[in-house]
């Protein structure tokens, strides 16, 4: 404790007591007497003129840096720039969905920019630009949200960057991959210098045969949906093997031939179990949990669907192929409403924006069909209905 300073009151002396055991409980420093006494001075004179700038500058100064043991201060970390941004796993309400509306359609049959032959799985990025497996053109074609041609990736071959009835497409950040089923495999690329490259699976028994789907998990895993193999694998985001789940068959664990996946927040993944007309889902240990859906066409029930997108409020939405409609259903299977267009043939691959618009792949029209879900939103002073 220092003797108080005759410039001192009180109360101005016990704010400079505490000042400096913070400062030297912080820092190990010793501040001597007369220099401390000289400080305090001048910040006498700067408080009759009403300022406390510089006890403030000698605490920010402080606590800018860590002591470590050798007396050198470390700054503080850095956050890298690659981390990832994943969604959000808060606890939040999900508004109800009242129904939902046809907008507009995007494209038309044909081999040029804008049109498509067969179109199957697609995705849109954070631009809200859609990627578009063009199946019967061999290409990924990438389309804006009015239908025009941004861009397009590959031709018919088996070489990489060729591909054989590219069936679905995923984006991971900056790449892209490819589900392609005529050459059994995948093939990625990063969209910046699109060279394409296969995963290549490291053991004979993990060889893909007319895989459909692929997905993309929270933390940057892929996830392939082994169409003919009736399983799905995972591999790491460094395309390391991991979980091959499922066999032939229509228990819980078992599949015929599934055809997408999705991947939620919080891990869990659903598949489409297209030929025993259900959706089953698994944790993010690959324990299966659920499984809904049989075949028919009440609400609720399927007919060969084909694919699934999940929106911002964990909706499943699911192209309901053999009853030429979408369906909507809870993260537990309970379904929620089903909509559709009379031009809609055979819809397959589904995307939904962030703005509730639905883009669905209609495979034998060769388009792109666009629908608004609607949501009810209610509010402490009001209910209004919101697209």
């Amino acid at each position: 404790m220092i003797s108080k300073p005759r410039l001192f009151s009180n109360l101005e002396y016990n704010g400079v007591n505490t000042i400096l055991t913070q400062i030297r409980r912080i820092s190990g420093f010793r501040i001597s007497v007369p220099s401390f006494n000289a400080i305090k001075i001048a910040s006498r004179r700067l408080i009759h003129s009403g300022t406390l700038l510089i006890c403030i500058a000698l605490l920010s100064i402080m606590s800018c840096t860590v002591p470590t043991s050798n007396g050198v201060g470390s700054p503080r970390p850095t956050i890298p720039s690659n981390v990832d941004i994943v969604p959000s796993i808060r606890t939040r309400d999900a508004p109800p969905i009242l129904g939902a509306r046809y907008i507009k359609t995007l494209g038309r049959t044909g081999q040029g920019a804008g049109e498509f032959l067969m179109p199957m799985g697609l995705v849109m990025d954070a631009y809200g630009q859609l990627y578009v497996a063009d199946a019967g053109n061999n290409r990924v074609q990438v389309i804006d949200t009015n239908g025009n041609f941004v861009a397009e990736f590959g031709s018919f071959g088996w070489r990489e960057g060729e591909f054989d009835y590219p069936n679905d497409v995923a984006l991971s950040l900056d790449t892209i991959y490819v589900a392609d089923t005529g050459n059994n495999r995948v093939q990625y690329c990063n969209l910046i210098n699109r060279i394409f490259y296969p995963i290549t699976p490291i053991s004979g028994d993990l060889q893909f045969e007319g895989p459909e789907g692929v997905g993309i998990g929270r933390n940057g895993e892929v996830y392939v949906v082994d169409t003919l193999n009736h399983r799905w694998v995972q591999f790491s985001r460094n395309l390391a093997p991991g979980l091959a789940m499922g066999r032939f068959g229509n228990n819980r664990d078992q599949f015929w031939n599934p055809t997408d996946l999705v991947v939620n927040p919080y891990g869990t993944v659903y598949v489409v179990d297209t030929g025993n007309h259900r959706i089953v889902s698994y944790d993010f240990s690959g324990n299966p949990t659920q499984a809904w859906g049989e075949e028919g066409g009440e609400l609720g029930q399927l007919r060969e669907p084909k694919r699934l997108a999940i929106d911002t409020w964990n909706y499943l939405y699911v192209t309901d192929s053999g009853n030429r409609r979408i369906q909507v259903f809870t993260s537990e299977g309970r379904a929620v409403i089903e909509f559709t267009v009379k031009t809609l043939l055979n819809p397959c691959g589904i995307a939904v924006s962030q703005k509730g618009q639905v883009f669905v792949s209609d495979t034998d029209a060769g388009n792109i069909k666009v629908f608004q879900v609607i949501f009810k939103q209610n509010s402490t002073s009001d209910t209004k209905d919101v697209e």
